[in-house]
């Protein structure tokens, strides 16, 4: 039985600095890399609300904890470019049914995910972390150069009187 989305990703934060990296490569399954794509890839945008939906969790099978694997193959119905025939509210109705039957763990990985948040839910899960252990799955980030600050007073600008 394949290890639960949420045991994989506190393995991966409870491990030491060093190890992160291996323990990511180690469990990171097909499914797991492709939750971490949708965290973290600034090219993927949601097309639902922020913050969490109004939902009630419907319970899990009994003897079935990892709910979540199944669920993936829909997450291209939330983004942009996916699900083009499929209507906002259908949309979120789906959202809603999807959060309803899994495990709430791997419901707040999802929201997680979803507002581009997963740091502050694993915080030691990173961009920089993801890009080690899957070079491929992330784009490289651009470094921002902080511009030099400009001298007041310069030609051109009014004295205060």
């Amino acid at each position: 039985m394949a290890e639960s989305i949420p045991h994989i990703f506190q393995a991966v934060q409870a491990a030491t600095k060093k190890e992160k990296v291996n323990v990511l490569k180690r469990l990171g399954n097909d499914h797991v890399k492709k939750i971490l794509q949708h965290a973290f890839h600034p090219g993927i945008k949601f097309l639902l609300p922020a913050g969490t939906p109004p939902y009630v969790f419907r319970g899990v099978p009994e003897g079935f904890p990892t709910t979540l694997y199944p669920e993936v193959r829909k997450f291209y119905i939330f983004c942009e470019g996916g699900g083009a025939n499929i209507n906002q509210i259908k949309r979120e109705s789906i959202f809603i049914q999807m959060l309803e039957n899994i495990h709430p763990d791997e419901a707040k990985i999802v929201i997680a995910m979803k507002d581009k948040k997963f740091d502050e839910l694993y915080d030691t899960i990173t961009y920089k972390l993801v890009r080690e252990a899957f070079p491929d799955l992330l784009p490289k980030q651009e470094v921002k150069k902080k511009l030099p600050a400009k001298k007041s007073g310069g030609k051109g600008q009014q004295q205060k009187t």
